[in-house]
């Protein structure tokens, strides 16, 4: 399976940032402590991280099974 580094969205401007060097995608998991924010994958060439987020803050979403 491949997950391309698309980038994501900065929700106050709009703007794209990271693409073809990071990938930011939604988990289908929420946060527990806040419903306002909900966990993300990201990852570059050489790390993968899991953090929480404001669900505000653009991402990609890709379904995967």
């Amino acid at each position: 399976m491949e997950f391309p580094a698309v980038g994501c969205r900065n929700y106050s401007v709009g703007s794209l940032y990271d693409a073809g060097a990071f990938g930011h995608y939604w988990s289908s998991v929420a946060s527990t402590s806040n419903s306002n924010y909900a966990y993300y994958l990201y990852f570059n060439s050489s790390d993968l991280y899991l953090y929480n987020t404001n669900k505000q803050n653009g991402r990609s979403v890709r379904c995967v099974r």
